[in-house]
């Protein structure tokens, strides 16, 4: 009995985020049009200095690294990912 109410209470504690996440979805549509006008505008302008920011910090390595290289390491990659599915093992995605 003990088991039954402890995994009923986990299970019910594991649904409970999920209500409130798609409680939450709907809320910009409740808002009158001024104030979702201006939550546009502060997501633009969050947008806009997340680009800057990224535009401050150094390429990602892997542009260093000529097409063609770029293009045999990803086809290797793939070949090995064949070999693996082939043999029946599956990583985690």
């Amino acid at each position: 009995m003990k088991r039954l109410f402890a995994s009923s209470l986990l299970f019910l504690s594991l649904l409970g985020p999920v209500g409130g996440v798609s409680a939450q979805q709907g809320y910009w549509r409740d808002l009158p049009p001024d104030e979702r006008r201006q939550m546009r505008q502060q997501m633009r302008e969050h947008w806009q200095q997340e680009r800057e920011i990224r535009r401050d910090e150094p390429p990602p390595r892997w542009r260093d690294i000529p097409p063609e290289d770029r293009r045999r390491l990803r086809d290797d990659m793939r070949e090995q990912r064949g070999l693996q599915e082939a043999h029946g093992f599956h990583g985690r995605r």
